[in-house]
């Protein structure tokens, strides 16, 4: 058979449509988070460049080290996925290298939801609506549109799990739990809560555990071990890092009363909070709720965001609803058919379905307005003049020299200089970020160049006179500054 009639007998199975969908989604992310995001300098330091960082000094021996954070990503964050990417990065060693993974990614994840619909007897057309529905999901956006984030392969990894789960295939419930344990450490939370939630299902429904409940709990008990081991290994004979991760993003933890009280109830029951729980549940239509195994794992996730108060994960989705993305569809898939079989739905829909409908338009519209106005989707834009300055600035720093920068210039350098970002800017970084002793460039380091934006640097006025006895101009277009250290 010809290679045309082979792909046209292709073109007519049902897989293809689902391919083809998770293949334009790839496409679209790619266009936004690459030519609209990153080529107009609206990506970050914190994080694309750290994690291009940490590949880069792989590469050198110094595993997962980057200077932004003081160290090894092993001591904040127990993340091996990471060493996977470096052969990947070998051989294409930009930012944007990452930016193509992670929609990869996101775009198989939207691949798995049709064939875990499919091994739950629903029909092609059904199946491709769940797709259709994981690839507008704000949740996915949050995680596509913030730049790179290790967790991002979470999201397929547990899918593989559940459909190793629903087969009875050994391979693909070891891959996907393997996988899913070497994300995250909350993530490994998660897995571990599902674990021990379908060890009391089974014990429940049949008087005994089956062995692959005991299997994910014991092994994300394991991995949480391990990680807090090797946090502390790499935190430098501090205390695990790891920990303090998470206490440091709930500032009431340790407060006393008259403080901690009030504050918590401020940040539980704000407008965040509330948009949280419609974008983690309303376009389910709150159907995970009556799923508890399932679902349970992902409202932890939800609640950590919920009582934070740090204020990129208590008011911004960005990557934290990864882990709990694949929760709430298999809660989803596995509900849907129940409600739709009960006798009573024809009367409801009959009765409220205007109401439903009514509901369903103004949630979507809430949450759209909120992702536009809040999330990173606003900072889309075609790359200006001033951005092609900035390419022609930093082009003119050679190769491995040492370069101080600021954050959105950060990933463009790090792949190909060592970069460290301005003094006055880790200054800035939040405590609960879980930076702490970050090698910072220019004040406190001199630096072979120095390249700032003057327009987005409002600190500049305060440190130029440090600057002008230090270093020589040797660049200014459109206000975008290069400066060589004096010899």
């Amino acid at each position: 058979m010809s290679p045309t009639k082979s792909f046209l007998k292709f073109t007519k199975l049902p897989i293809f449509w689902a391919i083809m969908a998770a293949l334009i989604y790839a496409a679209v992310t790619m266009y936004i988070t690459i030519h609209l995001l990153h080529d107009s300098y609206n990506t970050n330091a914190f994080d694309l460049g750290i994690f291009t960082q940490e590949l880069k000094y792989t590469l050198h021996g110094q595993i997962l080290y980057s200077p932004a954070i003081g160290g090894s990503q092993f001591a904040p964050h127990f993340s091996p996925v990471l060493l996977l990417l470096v052969p990947v990065y070998w051989l294409f060693p930009h930012a944007q290298t990452l930016l193509v993974v992670q929609a990869f990614l996101l775009a198989f994840g939207g691949y798995l939801i049709y064939v875990l619909a499919s091994e739950y007897n629903y029909s092609h057309r059904a199946s491709l609506i769940l797709e259709g529905l994981y690839f507008i999901n704000p949740l996915v956006w949050g995680v596509a549109l913030f730049d790179f984030h290790e967790v991002a392969f979470a999201i397929p990894a547990l899918l593989v799990m559940f459909l190793g789960l629903k087969r009875k295939n050994w391979f693909f419930f070891v891959t996907g739990l393997l996988f899913a344990l070497a994300t995250k450490e909350d993530v490994v939370i998660a897995t571990g809560v599902f674990g021990f939630l379908l060890m009391i299902s089974d014990y429940w429904q049949h008087k005994k555990v089956e062995k692959t409940s005991v299997i994910i709990f014991c092994a994300a008990l394991l991995t949480y071990g391990t990680g807090v081991i090797v946090s502390r290994l790499a935190s430098g004979g501090e205390s695990a890092r790891l920990l303090s991760y998470f206490t440091n993003r709930y500032a009431y933890i340790g407060q006393p009363l008259s403080l901690a009280i009030p504050l918590a109830v401020s940040t539980i029951f704000s407008m965040s909070s509330l948009f949280l729980i419609g974008a983690y549940l309303s376009p389910f239509g709150f159907l995970p709720l009556l799923s508890p195994k399932w679902s349970i794992p992902a409202l932890l996730i939800l609640l950590s965001g919920i009582f934070s108060t740090c204020a990129t994960q208590h008011s911004e989705l960005m990557q934290y609803p990864a882990a709990a993305i694949p929760f709430l569809f298999m809660a989803f898939i596995i509900m849907l058919p129940g409600v739709i079989r009960n006798p009573q739905m024809p009367i409801y829909i009959k009765k409220y379905h205007k109401r439903v409908f009514t509901y369903s338009i103004i949630v979507i519209i809430i949450l759209s307005l909120t992702v536009i106005s809040d999330g990173r989707i606003r900072l889309a834009a075609l790359p200006d003049a001033h951005d092609d300055a900035i390419n022609q600035v930093i082009a003119l720093v050679p190769n491995n020299a040492t370069v101080t920068t600021s954050n959105v210039i950060f990933p463009h350098l790090c792949s190909r200089t060592n970069t460290y970002l301005l003094a006055w800017e880790g200054e800035a970084v939040a405590p609960e970020s879980g930076i702490i002793n970050g090698d910072w460039g220019f004040p406190e380091k001199e630096t072979e160049y120095v390249v700032i934006d003057d327009g987005n640097s409002p600190t500049m006025a305060a440190n130029i006179n440090i600057m002008l006895k230090r270093y020589t101009l040797i660049k200014n277009i459109d206000g975008v500054l290069l400066y060589q250290l004096n010899p």
